[in-house]
């Protein structure tokens, strides 16, 4: 694994265009019976629990679930697939038409019961489940109504999610048909694969297997970052994809594509409650993000964060634009705090990436819409903002006592919650060169009040070919005149 991928520049305004996205979910689409129980005693019938039921509700499952995530977050959403005729298909129809998910593309089998997964749970844990399917492949005639009415549809949609949960609907001719009439219409495949043989996903656009699902179809044994990026290239060569994101459980998400390095994006610590589900969450935020014109890093990061929030809950439940947005403010503005040691491996991968690297600094003892300007501009001239900031004793050092009027904790925390900031550091030193001297930006951006002979850290910069620009403050009045405004109309008011 080479590289490292970090998330704080996402532009969660990108949420906002989901509305404007139409999704076809197809797959084996399933119901979800969840059954809560109090477990006491034994039977005295056989050495087992008894389990004493106390309530009893259903979800929907599989592709059914990852539509309703897509749905909750806004955009439109469609499903294919197949239910049998039973009370079942009823009850997953009414949940369908609750979430606001077409399903004139859900055929019924009478001859195949509809896929249902029932979990006894019993003090927040599964004690057991019990599965109701079928998994021959669809017969020759609903198959080929299910690829006629996908075809019809294709027109109205942005993107596919093929979800596969080997139930019998994904069969090699239903996958090969979908990718012919997508690629004629340069509509992308997203793919949640299954099985040992990835041969028949082939032309897809992204692939997102689990390591055991990589080590079943590659044949390699996944041990490290080496044996992975090699199981995920075997993968790429079969399938010709773009891309094939593996998700890794609490080792996070990579990302390779083509003969590009790995990219590793971290799992985001919290309490897992319960990972059912937690596929489909992912697969359904990267695949918004990802038709929605996000790099697949990007989308990558938001499926990575959309599936922490799910395996915070009980069962397959859905993630809200609320749950989603108010994570990722939190993750984001607590990882854009590094050490210069962090920043140097970080840096390091955003070179191997060929990324433009930006750097300023200062004390921010009072921010004002002068200084957001500022780093909004100076986030433009490269892919990767950092910001140095004096730590107290070193502002106490080049201001003098009584500055600063902010603590370094909470001037970092308002500077982190800039979109336009990726990094945020301390020094202790009254210059920055040290940083200089250890990250070699590309960049480093002063404001033209000052001559490039009054830049810190000037020569060094350009020392290895680096360059220096200045901008404007976007405001006449330095933070310390407003400050000696703000102190002088005090001494007015207490007299």
């Amino acid at each position: 694994m080479k590289r490292k991928s970090k998330t704080s520049e996402i532009d969660l305004s990108i949420l906002e265009h989901y509305s404007r996205l139409n999704i076809l979910v197809i797959g084996d689409i399933m119901l979800d019976r969840y059954i809560q129980a109090d477990v006491e005693r034994t039977s005295p019938e056989a050495p087992v629990p008894v389990a004493a039921v106390r309530s009893e509700h259903c979800l929907l499952g599989g592709p059914a679930n990852v539509a309703a995530n897509i749905r909750a977050m806004g955009a439109g959403a469609m499903i294919a697939g197949v239910a049998g005729k039973d009370e079942n298909a009823a009850t997953l129809r009414s949940l369908l038409r609750e979430k606001g998910i077409k399903d004139q593309l859900l055929y019924s089998d009478k001859n195949r019961p509809t896929t249902l997964k029932t979990r006894i749970i019993s003090q927040g844990q599964q004690i057991l489940r019990i599965d109701r399917e079928e998994k021959t492949s669809l017969s020759a005639s609903i198959e080929k109504r299910l690829i006629s009415g996908v075809s019809r549809c294709l027109n109205r949609v942005d993107g596919v999610i093929l979800s596969d949960y080997a139930k019998g609907v994904c069969t090699p001719s239903l996958v090969r048909s979908l990718v012919d009439i997508t690629r004629e219409r340069n509509i992308p495949i997203v793919c949640d694969p299954k099985g040992i043989d990835f041969s028949k996903f082939r032309g897809v656009s992204i692939l997102t297997p689990n390591v055991k699902e990589t080590q079943e179809a590659s044949g390699m044994p996944v041990t490290d970052g080496k044996s992975l990026a090699a199981a995920a290239g075997r993968i790429l060569r079969i399938t010709r994809a773009r891309a094939v994101l593996i998700t890794r459980g609490q080792n996070g998400v990579s990302l390779f594509s083509g003969k590009k390095p790995g990219i590793h994006i971290p799992a985001h610590a919290r309490e897992v409650y319960d990972v059912t589900g937690a596929g489909d969450t992912f697969i359904a935020h990267f695949a918004m993000a990802y038709f929605s014109g996000l790099s697949l890093r990007e989308a990558a990061s938001l499926g990575n964060f959309a599936s922490a929030v799910a395996v915070g809950k009980l069962g397959a439940g859905v993630v809200s634009p609320a749950e989603l947005v108010s994570f990722i403010r939190r993750e984001t503005f607590t990882t854009k705090f590094k050490s210069l040691d962090e920043l140097k491996q970080i840096v390091a991968g955003l070179r191997t990436a060929g990324k433009k690297i930006v750097f300023t600094n200062g004390c921010f003892d009072m921010i004002h819409v002068g200084h957001i300007k500022f780093l909004q501009e100076a986030r433009r001239l490269g892919d990767c903002l950092i910001v140095g900031i004096n730590t107290d004793a070193s502002v106490r050092k080049v201001k003098g006592e009584g500055r600063p009027l902010i603590s370094e904790t909470e001037r970092a925390d308002l500077l982190a919650a800039l979109h336009g900031v990726d990094y945020v550091v301390l020094f202790d030193e009254t210059t920055p060169e040290p940083l200089l001297r250890a990250l070699k930006p590309d960049i480093l951006v002063k404001g033209k009040n000052l001559h490039l002979r009054e830049v810190v850290g000037h020569r060094l910069v350009q020392s290895y070919g680096g360059k220096v620009r200045r901008l404007p403050f976007f405001t006449s009045v330095s933070t310390s005149k407003r400050l000696e405004s703000l102190m002088e109309n005090l001494k007015k008011g207490e007299e």
